[in-house]
């Protein structure tokens, strides 16, 4: 369970530089900087998934591919339903990663003893409802207006190790 948390630490810092890239820099938001992203930093997650499997390495290429499929997920919902759709598109996105993220854990991490796919989905929906709502209550922590005097990274990092936490637990 230390592992795992200290994971969530690291997937939370991870998260912290990629905001500070962002934000810091005005990198332009287009499509395959965005899937860039989501591989990078799920990527992160995969290899904490990984650990609680015995499996760190295997876990990084499952959580790229959970990233990329998270934001092609973003991609999709935003280009049919317009800009409008953000905050939506970002939720759906956040869920489908976790969905994800249990169907390559439950069944490619952890052979020979494969978890059945009911609980593969139990999880996936746990995951991704409890984390769905942490993230949600840190959206505007994490990409609301910062205040005059800049960006506090310090709370970027909170609100990160907040909006991650249930989901990896689960």
């Amino acid at each position: 369970m230390i592992v795992v948390l200290v994971g969530i630490a690291l997937v939370a810092v991870v998260s912290t530089i990629g905001d500070y890239v962002w934000f810091e820099y005005g990198v332009e938001h287009q499509v395959l900087v965005g899937i860039l992203h989501g591989a990078v930093l799920l990527a992160s997650v995969g290899g904490v998934i990984g650990a609680s499997a015995g499996r760190t390495a295997a876990g990084i290429p499952v959580g790229a591919a959970a990233g990329v499929g998270g934001a092609l997920v973003y991609y999709a919902i935003v280009s049919a339903f317009g800009r409008s759709t953000n905050t939506v598109a970002m939720v759906v996105a956040w869920a489908a990663v976790w969905l994800i993220l249990a169907v390559l854990d439950g069944r490619v991490l952890r052979p020979p003893a494969r978890r059945s796919w009911a609980e593969v989905m139990m999880r996936g929906i746990s995951a991704a409802a409890l984390g769905g709502i942490a993230f949600f209550l840190m959206m505007d922590a994490l990409w609301g207006r910062p205040p005059a005097e800049g960006r506090n990274y310090l709370l970027q990092f909170g609100a990160w190790l907040i909006a991650w936490t249930p989901g990896i637990l689960a």
